[in-house]
C-alpha cells in the first residue's frame, strides 16, 4: 500500500513521498525494509528513543509526534497522538477486518475471561466458527497464542482480525481493558455487541480515581452506533450509569426481576449451579459445574450475547451444560494432598469479597479456609491493605507472599497488605514457593486451600524478568 493512500484519514504534517509501505510496527524490533515504523510511548519506554534503530533497520517511514526529528533520511509523519493515528492506520493497513466479523466485546472489572470462554463454548456448541481474544491469549480453532495483553496494541489487533478472517472466522470475542479503552487500541475495532460486567476498584495508579476508570469504561458503549447492542449488568451501579448514558440496542440482566434476563430459581453447591433463567416468554434451564453466584452473573452475560446471534435455546442449554472449568478461574485442582485447592486470578478486594464469601457460604461448617495470596508490585497500592483485611476477616488462616514483585521489594507489598490487617491470623513467607509447600503441610480432610492471583501463570515477574514458577507443579511434587 502506498504511503499517501494509508495517511487519508490522518491529519499530519510532513512531507511524504509515493514509497510502498508493506509493514507497519510500534516496534523497533519488528522493522524490515519496507516498515511505516510508529513511535508511540509505553508505560517503561518510549519509541521515540529508538526511531534511528528503525530507520537503521530498514523504516521507509517514521510515524512521531514531531519530537527532534530532522534528517533522519526517510519521511517524517508529524501527528498530535500517534496511538490515535496509528489505530486508524492499523484499520486501513489490514483493510478494516473487524468489518466483516462479529465482535462481541467484554469490558469490566472481573468476569471479561470468564464471560468471554462462556460465550466461546456456546458459539463452539452451535457450530459458528468463532476465535477469542484475552487475558488467556489469542484462540481459535487451531489452538491458543500468548499476546502477553488482555487487549494487544492496535496494530497487532486487526493484524489477528486479519489471520482470523482469512482463517474462515466470522465472530471474535475479546475482552477490552480499560488501558485499551484510554489508550486508543480499540478506537477502530468495530464492535458489534458490547458487554458491561461490573466496576470495583483496581488500575487506579493508572486511572487515578473511579470516575475516570469509569469513563474509560463507558467509551466503548458511548462508541456504539444505535444498530449496535449493549448487554449490562443492572446489579452494578455503573452498569445502571451506563445505561442512563448510552444509545444502542440494550439487553439487561440481574438477579432482580426488573431485568431483561433473571432466574426465576436457583440453587448453589460446590459442584456447581442449577438455575431457571427468565427472558421474555423463554425459560432457559441452566446446569453448570461453574461455581457461585458471580458464575451464574458471567453465564446470564454470556448468554444474553448468544441469544442476540440467535442461538437456540436447547443449543445454549445444551453448551452450559457441558462448559468445562475456564482456566485458572476458580479451578479445582486435584492431588494427593487432603482436602480441596482451588485456583483463581481475582486480584482486587470486590473479588476477594465475592470469592471468599461464596466459598464460605457453599461449604459445610467446619470447613477450615486457608486463603494464599500477594500483591503485583509497581501496581494499584491502595488496595494492598484492603485486600488484607477482607481475605484476614473471611478465612481461617491467611499466607501471604510473593506475586510479581516487578521492581518493589517483596517484603514492603508484604507489609503493605499486612497494614489492613487486625486479626493474628496471619503468616508471611516471602518466597512463593516455600509459602506454598508451607500452606500444604496445614491441610486436612476439612481444609480448603484458596490460592488467589496468580490462577495459572507459569511465572513470577521479578524486575523485568519472567521466571519460571509454577503453583501447580509444586502442588503435583509435593509430599507430606
Amino acid at each position: 500500500m502506498e504511503l499517501k493512500d494509508l495517511l487519508k484519514k490522518i491529519k499530519f504534517a510532513g512531507n511524504i513521498d509515493d514509497c510502498v509501505i508493506e509493514n507497519i510496527t510500534h516496534d523497533s524490533r519488528k522493522v524490515k525494509p519496507g516498515t511505516l515504523f510508529v513511535a508511540i510511548k509505553g508505560f517503561n519506554d518510549d519509541g521515540h528513543n529508538y526511531i534511528m534503530d528503525a530507520v537503521d533497520r530498514g523504516a521507509s517511514a517514521v510515524m512521531s509526534n514531531g519530537r527532534s526529528l530532522t534528517n533522519i533520511g526517510v519521511p517524517v509523519i508529524k501527528v498530535d497522538d500517534p496511538r490515535k493515528s496509528m489505530s486508524k492506520i492499523a484499520a486501513v493497513f489490514y483493510q478494516h477486518p473487524t468489518k466483516n466479523i462479529k465482535i462481541t466485546a467484554v469490558t469490566g472489572t472481573n468476569g471479561k475471561t470468564s464471560v468471554t470462554h462462556i460465550i466461546n463454548h456456546i458459539y463452539k456448541t452451535a457450530d459458528i466458527s468463532c476465535g477469542t481474544l484475552g487475558t488467556l491469549g489469542f484462540s481459535t480453532p487451531s489452538g491458543m497464542i500468548s499476546t502477553g495483553f488482555t487487549t494487544p496494541e492496535s496494530i497487532d489487533l486487526h493484524q489477528l482480525f486479519s489471520t482470523m478472517l482469512q482463517g474462515g472466522i466470522n465472530h471474535a470475542i475479546m475482552e477490552i481493558s480499560s488501558h485499551a479503552l484510554d489508550l486508543h487500541r480499540v478506537d477502530d475495532v468495530d464492535v458489534d455487541v458490547a458487554i458491561f460486567t461490573n466496576l470495583t476498584t483496581e488500575h487506579l495508579d493508572y486511572h487515578g480515581n473511579m470516575e475516570n476508570y469509569f469513563n474509560a469504561k463507558l467509551k466503548l458503549f458511548q462508541s456504539l452506533s444505535k444498530d449496535k447492542t449493549s448487554i449490562i449488568n443492572m446489579d452494578d451501579p455503573f452498569g445502571r450509569r451506563i445505561k442512563q448514558s448510552i444509545n444502542t440496542k440494550i439487553i439487561t440482566y440481574s438477579f432482580s426481576k426488573n431485568a431483561d434476563l433473571y432466574p426465576k430459581t436457583v440453587s448453589l453447591s460446590m459442584d456447581g449451579i442449577q438455575a431457571e433463567l427468565k427472558f421474555g416468554s423463554e425459560v432457559i434451564n441452566i446446569q453448570s459445574n461453574l461455581i457461585g453466584n458471580y458464575n451464574l452473573s458471567n453465564i446470564m452475560a454470556a448468554v444474553s450475547a448468544a441469544l442476540v446471534q440467535g442461538v437456540s435455546v436447547p443449543m445454549i442449554e445444551e453448551a452450559i451444560k457441558s462448559m468445562p472449568p475456564v482456566s485458572g478461574r476458580l479451578e479445582r485442582i486435584y492431588s494427593a494432598n487432603p482436602g480441596n485447592i482451588l485456583i483463581d486470578y481475582a486480584h482486587t478486594p470486590d473479588a476477594y469479597q465475592q470469592v471468599i464469601s461464596m466459598l464460605r457460604n457453599l461449604n459445610p461448617p467446619g470447613t477450615r479456609i486457608i486463603t494464599f495470596f500477594g500483591c503485583g508490585g509497581n501496581r494499584d497500592v491502595l488496595k494492598r491493605p484492603i485486600m488484607g483485611q477482607i481475605a484476614s476477616h473471611l478465612s481461617d488462616e491467611i499466607i501471604i507472599t510473593s506475586d510479581n514483585p516487578r521492581f518493589e521489594k517483596v517484603e514492603l507489598i508484604c507489609e503493605d497488605i499486612a497494614r489492613g490487617i487486625t486479626k493474628d491470623n496471619y503468616t508471611v513467607i516471602l518466597n512463593r514457593k516455600k509459602a506454598l509447600e508451607h500452606a500444604l503441610t496445614k491441610m486436612d480432610d476439612n481444609t480448603l486451600l484458596l490460592l488467589l492471583g496468580k490462577g495459572r501463570e507459569e511465572y513470577e515477574v521479578i524486575g523485568d524478568e519472567k521466571i519460571f514458577h509454577s503453583d501447580l507443579d509444586i502442588i503435583a511434587g509435593f509430599q507430606t
